[in-house]
C-alpha cells in the first residue's frame, strides 16, 4: 500500500469520504468476483492505529481477498463505523461493527496474575461485538469511555514532551510536537503508536533516506531492519515502553473494571466478549473451561481470538471448550500495525475451525438484524441471555445473521 501507488486504490485513502467510496466504487466495477470464504471480525483502521489508512482501503483488501464477512474493530471509538458500512455497501461484504477497549481484572492484578495481555497483571482487553446503537455525547452512559480517553491522551501528550527531550539531547533537533501526533488521526484518537510513528515521520523529516541510521543514533542502539514498519516498532520499543526514557505509566483513569466496562458495551448495545489471548498461556487461561466458567458469572458469554497468534492444538481447546457451551467465537486478524498482512490467514480458515467462525459470524449479523428489528439482542440491556437455552439463542441468532449474508451475496452478484 505505497504513498505513491497511482489510479484508484491510492484515492483510497486521504481526500474525502465521496472521493474515497467513489475510488471504491471504480475498483469493485472492475474487480474480478472471488469465491469469498473466511471471516475476519476484528481489524483496526487509522480511527485507532493501523496500516489501513482508511476503513475505505481496509474494504478494499477484503474485496481482493474474498473475505465472506468483515468486521471494524477500533481502539475506543466508533468513529469509523459509518465510512466501513458506506464501504462494505459498495463492496457488497456482510458488515459488522464492534469496539475494543481495556479493563482491569483487580482480583488477577492483585495476585499479579495475566489474563489476555502478556506483559501486565490484571489487565484485561474486552470487545463490545455488534456496535447496535452509539449513547450521546454527554450521556451518563458514554462518559466512563471519555474518562478512558482522557487519561491515555494525557499520557500520550506526556510521553511526547519526554519524546522532544531524547531529540533535543541525543540529534540536537526538534522532535515532533502533540499537533503532529493527533494530526495522524482522523478524529484526535491518537495512540502510543502514534507516537512512534510521529517520531519515524519527523525523523524522515530531518534525515532523509538516512532514517536508520537517525533512529540508531535517537535510540542508541541499531535497528534489526530498515523497512518503515520495523522502524516504527523499534523506536516503540525503545523510546516508549517500560523501562524507556520516554516511558509514561497509564493513569488509574485509563482503565474501567471489568463489570462496568461490560455495562458500557452493553449501553452501546454490544454483546460483551472476552478476547482469547491463548498463547502464550498465561494463569488466567491456563484452565480454558475454567475461564468460561468465571466469565459466565460476569455475564459475558461470548470468545474472540486471534487465529495466527496461535497454535492449532490452542485454538482446537478454545473453541472446543466455547462449542460446548454453545458461544460464539469471533475471529479476526487486528492488523493494529505499520505491517502490511493477509486479512485471512491459514489458522482462521482451517476446517476444523471454519464452520464455527462462519457460524459465529452469522450469529453477529443476526444480533445487528434482530436489534435493528426492534428486538432484544443476544443479550438483554442487563447482561443476560435473551434466550435461556444456549443452543437455541445460537441457532436463532445464527439463522438471522445468514439470511443477512445471503441477501448481501444475492445483491452484489
Amino acid at each position: 500500500m505505497s504513498e505513491t501507488n497511482p489510479g484508484p486504490e491510492a484515492a483510497l485513502h486521504g481526500g474525502t469520504l465521496e472521493s474515497r467510496l467513489d475510488a471504491l466504487r471504480t475498483l469493485c466495477a472492475s474487480a474480478e468476483r472471488k469465491p469469498r470464504k473466511g471471516t475476519n471480525l476484528h481489524i483496526h483502521t487509522n480511527e485507532s492505529f493501523s496500516v489501513f489508512r482508511s476503513p475505505t482501503e481496509a474494504v478494499w483488501q477484503a474485496v481482493t481477498e474474498g473475505v465472506a464477512v468483515l468486521g471494524i474493530n477500533d481502539h475506543y471509538t466508533c468513529a469509523g463505523h459509518d465510512e466501513f458500512r458506506q464501504a462494505c455497501e459498495i463492496a457488497g461484504i456482510p458488515a459488522t461493527f464492534s469496539m475494543e477497549a481495556v479493563s482491569m481484572d483487580r482480583d488477577a492484578e492483585a495476585a499479579g496474575d495475566l489474563t489476555n495481555d502478556p506483559g501486565n497483571p490484571g489487565r484485561t482487553y474486552l470487545c463490545a461485538k455488534g456496535v447496535t446503537q452509539i449513547p450521546p455525547d454527554g450521556s451518563p452512559a458514554i462518559q466512563p469511555l471519555m474518562k478512558m480517553r482522557a487519561a491515555l491522551d494525557a499520557r500520550n501528550r506526556e510521553m511526547t514532551g519526554k519524546v522532544q527531550g531524547v531529540f533535543q539531547s541525543e540529534i540536537g533537533e526538534d522532535g515532533p510536537t502533540w499537533d503532529d501526533v493527533v494530526g495522524l488521526t482522523p478524529h484526535g484518537n491518537a495512540t502510543e503508536r502514534h507516537v512512534s510513528k510521529a517520531v519515524f515521520i519527523r525523523l524522515e523529516e530531518l534525515a532523509g533516506t538516512a532514517v536508520p541510521e537517525a533512529v540508531a543514533q535517537l535510540c542508541g542502539e541499531d535497528p534489526p531492519d530498515d523497512d518503515d514498519a520495523t522502524l516504527q516498532n523499534f523506536i516503540r520499543a525503545k523510546l516508549l515502553k517500560a523501562g524507556s526514557p520516554c516511558f509514561v505509566g497509564e493513569s488509574p483513569d485509563a482503565f474501567l473494571d471489568i463489570e462496568p466496562m461490560r455495562d458500557l458495551f452493553l449501553a452501546f448495545g454490544a454483546i460483551p466478549t472476552y478476547p482469547v489471548l491463548g498463547n502464550p498461556v498465561t494463569q488466567r487461561e491456563e484452565d480454558i473451561p475454567a475461564l468460561l466458567a468465571r466469565l459466565e458469572k460476569i455475564n459475558i458469554f461470548a470468545l474472540e481470538v486471534i487465529p495466527q497468534r496461535n497454535t492449532r492444538e490452542r485454538l482446537a481447546e478454545i473453541v472446543g471448550a466455547a462449542r460446548e457451551r454453545h458461544w460464539p467465537v469471533f475471529n479476526g486478524t487486528e492488523h493494529n500495525t505499520p505491517a502490511p498482512a493477509p486479512l485471512l490467514v491459514k489458522n482462521g480458515l482451517d476446517p476444523e475451525f471454519l464452520p464455527w467462525f462462519e457460524q459465529s459470524a452469522a450469529l453477529l449479523l443476526g444480533h445487528h438484524r434482530i436489534v435493528e428489528q426492534g428486538e432484544p439482542g443476544f443479550v438483554n440491556a442487563d447482561g443476560m441471555p435473551s434466550i435461556t437455552d444456549a443452543l437455541e439463542r445460537f441457532e436463532r441468532f445464527s439463522r438471522a445473521g445468514r439470511e443477512v449474508w445471503e441477501e448481501v451475496n444475492l445483491s452484489s452478484e
